[in-house]
């Protein structure tokens, strides 16, 4: 274990599908109910409720996943930026697929990178 480190994980992570990303992130959260490290920050000062933004349900990403599995073969090797089955912006610079993202003011949109889907499962 003595190997391991946070950037090593990191980049094993950017390399998961976004499916598989996907299910990280929801068996993060579920961690995040269980761990110890979380609770030990249970006493610290919460901003004021006037400040704080209304909670939301977390995204499935279901139809930005399919629309990915529909047209991967049309953006392979570009990022995407996806509203449910609208495209926001694509291209080969992940900063600014980032900013377009961002400046369309869409509430957590899907961005992520296409594999060439002729490619992703050749080792199986």
């Amino acid at each position: 274990m003595s190997g391991i480190t946070v950037e090593s994980i990191f980049n094993q992570i950017i390399q998961l599908p976004p499916p598989e990303r996907i299910k990280l992130w929801q068996l993060l959260e579920k961690l995040k109910e269980r761990d110890p490290v979380s609770q030990e920050t249970q006493g610290t000062p919460q901003p004021s409720k006037k400040n704080r933004r209304q909670a939301e349900p977390m995204r499935d990403y279901k139809t930005e996943l399919q629309w990915i599995a529909d047209h991967a073969r049309e953006y392979k090797g570009q990022w995407v930026a996806l509203d449910g089955d609208r495209l926001i912006a694509h291209g080969a610079n992940a900063d600014e697929v980032f900013d377009a993202a961002e400046a369309d003011g869409a509430n957590l949109p899907l961005v992520g990178f296409v594999d060439d889907p002729d490619k992703i499962y050749a080792g199986f």
